[in-house]
């Protein structure tokens, strides 16, 4: 008796989104390789190569935010949502470059750090950012807040943190960047937090 391959393929798809909306370890490991077998390609084929890891991890954390939240429901439609995500990362990857490519001017590439930098002014927004960052912070979990004060607060290596909060590199991986989207959805929800608190540069004033 043979079985049929879409029927087994849509098996494995059914028990790996399974696995991501019961919160296990295996299913996000499993969605991220699957994930990366399906958008590398063309990641590569369309975007900055010091960039394709970081796009790619946005891709898996919109996936497996849809999971859990319920948006993807049908997990026959697992790659399709995958493509759709890959081509509006792809898109706005695009946009950006453009968009930056209007605003350089050979002004901008000499133009030296202003003394207003140095300013009790500038020192003063920079300790409002802080504590807008912080308030952030205690918004997330206690082990993604612990991965982002350790990565760039701290400045801890990835093997290091891995090892001392029993993570495996691609959870370490996967957890950062959703624990950075969620940054920048908590800032948004927050009332009177500028959004430039959220990027990961600021992370080092949280400690």
């Amino acid at each position: 008796m043979t079985t049929d391959p879409v029927v087994d393929v849509y098996a494995n798809w059914a028990d790996l989104v399974g696995r991501v909306r019961r919160g296990e370890a295996s299913g996000a490991e499993d969605l991220y390789r699957t994930v990366s077998g399906n958008a590398t390609a063309r990641l590569r084929r369309n975007v900055d190569p010091h960039l394709v890891e970081d796009r790619l991890h946005d891709i898996v954390v919109t996936v497996l935010e849809a999971i859990q939240e319920g948006v993807l429901r049908e997990p026959e439609r697992l790659m399709g949502f995958v493509r759709t995500v890959t081509q509006r990362q792809v898109a706005a990857h695009i946009r950006s470059n453009m968009a930056s490519r209007r605003r350089l001017t050979p002004i901008n590439l000499l133009e030296l750090p202003s003394l207003r930098q140095h300013s009790p002014d500038a020192a003063l927004v920079r300790e409002e950012k802080a504590l807008a960052l912080r308030r952030v912070m205690l918004q997330l979990r206690e082990r993604d807040r612990e991965i982002l004060i350790r990565f760039y607060s701290y400045e801890q290596s990835p093997e290091q943190i891995c090892q001392e909060m029993n993570l495996t590199p691609n959870q370490f991986r996967l957890f950062k960047s959703r624990a950075i989207a969620r940054c920048s959805d908590v800032a948004h929800r927050l009332r009177g937090i500028p959004a430039e608190s959220v990027q990961p540069e600021a992370m080092e004033q949280v400690a």
